[in-house]
C-alpha cells in the first residue's frame, strides 16, 4: 500500500482537532466476541473435562445437528453466491465462496459420521479439518492488496466462483464415494496444529477486515460478518488436541454453525429489508470501504449534496469524485476505520459553503473579478459554518474549513502552513485540485490527466502536500480505467434518505486562474 505514514508532513491529526468520535465500541465488541470463543476453546481443552468426555458421545445427535446445519449454511451461502451472478456484485463472491466452503464440507463431515451410515473412516476427520483452509483459498481475493484486488475481482469473479463451487462440490462428492482413500488426521498432531493456525490467522483476518469496514460504515452489518468468521476461526481451535465427542469436539461444531450462521443470515437480513439487492449486500461485503461508506452515511449528509445537485450538479458530481478519490487516498497513506471515513466525508463536503454563493458567480463562464473571487473564497468559512451547527458533522468544520490552505503558509482562509493545516484538508486539497483540473465543467474542458498532474507535481511542497501528491498518483495509476459511476454516485440521490426541503474552482494555483478555473 505504498508508504505507511512514513510521510514528512502528512500525519493523524488528534481526534480532538481533526475530528470525528471513534468508534471504538465496533472494535471493543469485536475483540471481545473473538477472545470469548477462542478462550472457551482453550479452557474446553483442558483436562477437567476429560473424564467425562464420553458422555456426551452420540453418533446420531452429531448426524443430525451437523447434517441439517450445515445443510442450512450451504443453502444461504449459496444464496449469497447467487445474488452475486444475479446482481452482478463482484464483493460477493470472495465471501460467499468462504461460507460455502466451511458449509459444504462440514455437511461431509456430518454425514460421514462413524456409526450412522457409515463406519469408522478417515474422510469423517478430513473434511473437518480441511473446510477453513479451502474456504480461506477461495476468500484470498479480499486479502490481497488493494490494487491488485480491483484488478482480480472485476474480470475473473464469475470464473471464480464457477472455481470455487465445482471444486469443493467434487471435495465432498468424492469424501463421501471413497471415505476410506484418504489420509488419516486427529487433534494434536503436528500438521494438523499447523493447518489450525493458518485456518485462525487468515480467517481473524478476514474478521479484521470486516470490522474496519463496520467503523467506516458505521454498521453493525459488516460487524456480523466479522463476528461469523471468528467464530469460524475459534472453531479451529479443536485440532490442538481435543478428542471426539469431548466437551470441546461439540462446542467446534457449536462455533462453525453459530459462525456460518452468523455471517449469511446477517446478509440475507439486510437484503430481505432493502429495496436494492446491489446497494444492500454490496456494501456489506465489499472489499471497497468506498460502498462501507455509503452505508452508513447519515441522511443530513444526503440532503447537503442533494441541496448542491438542486443549486449546481457539476458541483455535486465535483464533490463526489473528490470524496471517492479522498478516501482511496487515504488508503494509500495508510489510514483505515474511522480516519477514512472522517476524510471522505470532509471531501463529500468541502464545497458546502457554495450553496451560499450567488448563481451568477458560481456558474458564471467568464473571468471572475476580484470581488466575485473574494465572494468565492468565502465557502470554506460558511460551509465550515454549515457543518459546526449540526452535532453529527461538527467534527468535520476544521477539515473543511482549511481545505484551501496552502503547505507554504499563503492559503485561505487563516493562512496556516504545513502540519498546522488538517490532515484531510491536504488530502482533500489536492484530490479537488486533480478533479478541477482534469474534468470537464459547464465553462471549460478539462486538461487532461497528464496535465493536471504535472500542475500538481510542479507546485507539490508549496501550495500541496508532497506527500500527498505522490500518494494521488500511485492511486491513479493502480485505479481500474472504467467508465462507471463514481461509487458514491446514489448520494443524494436516494429518497429515502433525502428531505424535500432544498434550501469554478478556486482551488489552483493563482497564475493558473483562467475563466474556466475557478
Amino acid at each position: 500500500m505504498g508508504t505507511q505514514r512514513e510521510l514528512s508532513t502528512v500525519k493523524p491529526v488528534p481526534r480532538s482537532t481533526e475530528g470525528s468520535t471513534s468508534p471504538a465500541r465496533y472494535m471493543a465488541l469485536w475483540v471481545a466476541l473473538c477472545i470469548a470463543p477462542l478462550l472457551l476453546q482453550t479452557v474446553l481443552l483442558s483436562d477437567m473435562f476429560t473424564p467425562d468426555s464420553r458422555a456426551f458421545e452420540s453418533p446420531m445427535t452429531l448426524f443430525l445437528l451437523v447434517v441439517i446445519a450445515a445443510s442450512l449454511c450451504v443453502i444461504t451461502s449459496t444464496f449469497v453466491l447467487l445474488r452475486a451472478i444475479v446482481t452482478s456484485t463482484p464483493e460477493l463472491a470472495p465471501v460467499g465462496l468462504f461460507f460455502f466452503g466451511v458449509s459444504i464440507l462440514p455437511l461431509a463431515h456430518g454425514i460421514l459420521t462413524p456409526g450412522v451410515w457409515y463406519t469408522d473412516n478417515p474422510a469423517t476427520m478430513a473434511t473437518a479439518l480441511w473446510a477453513i483452509p479451502v474456504g480461506l483459498i477461495f476468500a484470498a481475493p479480499n486479502l490481497l492488496p488493494t490494487p491488485l484486488r480491483r484488478r482480480f475481482l472485476p474480470h475473473h469473479w464469475r470464473n471464480w466462483i464457477a472455481l470455487g463451487v465445482v471444486i469443493m462440490t467434487g471435495i465432498f462428492v468424492a469424501s463421501i464415494a471413497i471415505p476410506h482413500r484418504s489420509p488419516t488426521f486427529l487433534p494434536g498432531g503436528t500438521l494438523e496444529k499447523v493447518v489450525a493456525v493458518i485456518s485462525i490467522v487468515g480467517t481473524l483476518a478476514l474478521s479484521y477486515r470486516q470490522v474496519r469496514l463496520a467503523q467506516i460504515a458505521r454498521s453493525l452489518g459488516p460487524l456480523a460478518i466479522a463476528v461469523g468468521y471468528a467464530f469460524v476461526a475459534s472453531s479451529a481451535v479443536l485440532w490442538f488436541g481435543t478428542t471426539p465427542y469431548s466437551v470441546g469436539f461439540w462446542s467446534a461444531h457449536l462455533l462453525d454453525i453459530c459462525g456460518v450462521l452468523a455471517g449469511t443470515i446477517g446478509i440475507l437480513v439486510v437484503y430481505r429489508k432493502a429495496d436494492d439487492v446491489s446497494s444492500a449486500l454490496s456494501p456489506i461485503l465489499t472489499s471497497d470501504p468506498l460502498a462501507a461508506l455509503e452505508l452508513g452515511l447519515e441522511p443530513v449528509v444526503h440532503e447537503y449534496v442533494a441541496d448542491l445537485e438542486a443549486k449546481d450538479p457539476i458541483t455535486r458530481d465535483h464533490v463526489v469524485r473528490t470524496a471517492e478519490l479522498a478516501l482511496q487516498v487515504g488508503q494509500e497513506l495508510g489510514f483505515d476505520g474511522d480516519e477514512l471515513r472522517h476524510i471522505s466525508l470532509v471531501g463529500l463536503l468541502h464545497d458546502v459553503g457554495k450553496l451560499d454563493v450567488p448563481d451568477e458567480i458560481l456558474n458564471k463562464p467568464g473571468r471572475l473579478t476580484d470581488d466575485d473571487f473574494e465572494i468565492i473564497k468565502r465557502h470554506p468559512i460558511t460551509g465550515s459554518a454549515r457543518t459546526f451547527e449540526s452535532p453529527i458533522l461538527a467534527p468535520l468544520t476544521p477539515g473543511i474549513r482549511g481545505h484551501h490552505e496552502r503547505i507554504d503558509g499563503c492559503g485561505y482562509p487563516d493562512g496556516l502552513a504545513g502540519d498546522d493545516i488538517p490532515v484531510s484538508s491536504r488530502i482533500v486539497a489536492v484530490c479537488d485540485a486533480y478533479d478541477a483540473m482534469a474534468s470537464t465543467r459547464q465553462y471549460r474542458q478539462g486538461m487532461g490527466h497528464e496535465k493536471a498532474i504535472a500542475i500538481l507535481r510542479e507546485h507539490s511542497g508549496s501550495q500541496w502536500d508532497a506527500s500527498v501528491v505522490e500518494a494521488l498518483v500511485r492511486v491513479l495509476h493502480h485505479r481500474h480505467a472504467d467508465t462507471s459511476a463514481p461509487a458514491l454516485d446514489r448520494v443524494g440521490r436516494d429518497p429515502k434518505v433525502v428531505s424535500d426541503q432544498r434550501v469554478g474552482c478556486d482551488c489552483l494555483p493563482r497564475e493558473l486562474l483562467e475563466p474556466a478555473s475557478r
